[in-house]
């Protein structure tokens, strides 16, 4: 037992240390075979950690970490890293001067030369949660009759400024996972994780991590991100993205809960109803202050009605009724949901105002919406009979919002985003296709002139 979670310690048969992590004691028993007896206990590890030594997870030993995840390989697209070279005659001396020193070789009517420039880190970057590398993992099949093959992964190291626990380390990739998520517009796996504690023995061997309960990932290639959608460019404009990246994970201490719920909303794919209208609403509440607009500097008489109603409310036994009425007044002053929401479109949208008209007519009728679900039906007229085809429409326009303006706040070029080409593919470009004609409907159903 170490602290508070269980820690169970072996060795397989083929002579691998595991070590089964968090562990859930779900049952025992015993039985008899023969004259013999034995004992037994189920365990069911949230983590299992295979390789040459065992691992205290609540010690400081993790010196290195890597993982993959399921887009990486689009969003570090590199057009240039490998290619093929199909009219080869030309080079083909000097490609095979050094073999031709041990034997002759012969060179056919329709040489080839396949090639890999060698550029295998696409990012080294210095963050709040350790140096970032992305970069190739390659395996190359040398030749033969078979014929040649070069086969590579991009993978994720992160070495931490000062070894950290199991439990710290794996935060650092679930907060990359919500970086990336977003970035290729689709939940992301986590994918083979490995590593290198202050041991020697694992420094050449890293040891394997089993995750029973990963996040989940994409359903094969719905929604996949390509070279058109995605709103960075790390190879072509790197400067952007480490600028984004790292602005996005200093936040993240701040931002950290309203970003794990928008990722529960895209976990739901293209599943919209009603409660991921609420919960997409509700991620501008889960904000840090400093995200919201300005709080309103009360009258001096409305200033001192809430300070003597909070004190005369804090007299009355605490009830549903009371709390509600003191949580009303304590709010006064601070911004309503609907100004959250509008602050940070017109915050993030400045440079690009043209390109999604009328956003805020539709933001709003979307608070609205959510309203009529948390609040009950009210006196503002909000038919939600008209709303309801839109649903899709209103929650694609907060989740969009949050998303949008989080990555404008972390440096991201959104004006730039805008002139490139777009199609059906990622979130932000799935939003702007047929954005105007989606407009224009909802706006007729609504009883509002187009």
């Amino acid at each position: 037992m170490h602290g508070p979670k269980l820690h169970v310690r072996g060795t397989s048969v083929d002579g691998h240390q595991i070590t089964c992590i968090d562990c859930i004691h779900s049952g025992e028993g015993s039985s008899s075979q023969g004259n013999a007896y034995y004992h037994y206990t189920e365990l069911f590890p949230h983590f299992v950690v295979v390789g040459a030594e065992h691992l205290d997870p609540d010690a400081s030993t993790v010196e290195e970490l890597s993982f993959s995840l399921s887009d990486l390989n689009e969003l570090f697209y590199d057009p240039d890293a490998f290619g093929l070279i199909g009219n080869a005659s030309p080079i083909m001396d000097a490609v095979l001067e050094e073999k031709r020193k041990r034997r002759p070789i012969d060179v056919g009517d329709c040489p080839e030369v396949h090639y890999y420039t060698g550029k295998s880190t696409a990012l080294d970057v210095d963050t709040a949660i350790g140096n970032l590398i992305v970069r190739y993992e390659r395996s190359t099949r040398f030749g033969g009759t078979d014929g040649i093959q070069i086969k590579n992964n991009r993978r994720i190291w992160i070495k931490p400024h000062q070894p950290a626990s199991f439990f710290d380390a794996i935060d650092r990739i679930v907060v990359l996972r919500r970086f990336f998520s977003m970035a290729a517009g689709r939940p992301q796996k986590i994918r083979s994780i490995r590593i290198t504690t202050i041991s020697d023995r694992t420094k050449l061997k890293p040891l394997r991590v089993n995750w029973s309960f990963a996040p989940k990932g994409p359903r094969g290639d719905h929604h996949k991100p390509d070279r058109i959608n995605r709103p960075f460019d790390p190879i072509g404009q790197p400067d952007e993205f480490t600028t984004s990246l790292k602005n996005w994970i200093d936040r993240d201490g701040k931002m950290k809960h309203a970003r794990v719920r928008h990722l529960s909303c895209m976990e739901r794919r293209d599943g919209y109803g009603v409660d991921r209208l609420v919960a997409a609403a509700n991620l501008f509440d889960l904000l840090p202050t400093d995200a919201w607009p300005p709080f309103t500097v009360l009258p001096d008489g409305l200033s001192e009605f809430q300070a003597s109603a909070e004190k005369a409310l804090g007299t009355i036994e605490p009830s549903q009724d009371r709390d509600s009425v003191l949580a009303a007044v304590k709010r006064m002053g601070k911004p309503s949901l609907p100004k959250k929401v509008l602050h940070r479109w017109a915050t993030a949208s400045k440079d690009i105002p043209d390109v999604f008209p009328e956003l805020e007519y539709v933001l709003k009728q979307a608070v609205r919406c959510r309203n009529y679900f948390v609040h009950g039906p009210s006196s503002d007229s909000f038919k939600f009979e008209r709303a309801e085809p839109f649903v899709f429409f209103l929650t694609d326009a907060l989740e969009f919002v949050f998303c949008f303006s989080d990555l404008v706040e972390a440096g991201w070029d959104a004006k730039g985003w805008a002139k490139r080409p777009y199609s059906y593919g990622h979130t932000f470009s799935r939003f702007r296709w047929g954005y105007d004609q989606t407009l224009a409907a909802f706006k007729a159903s609504m009883g509002q002139p187009t």
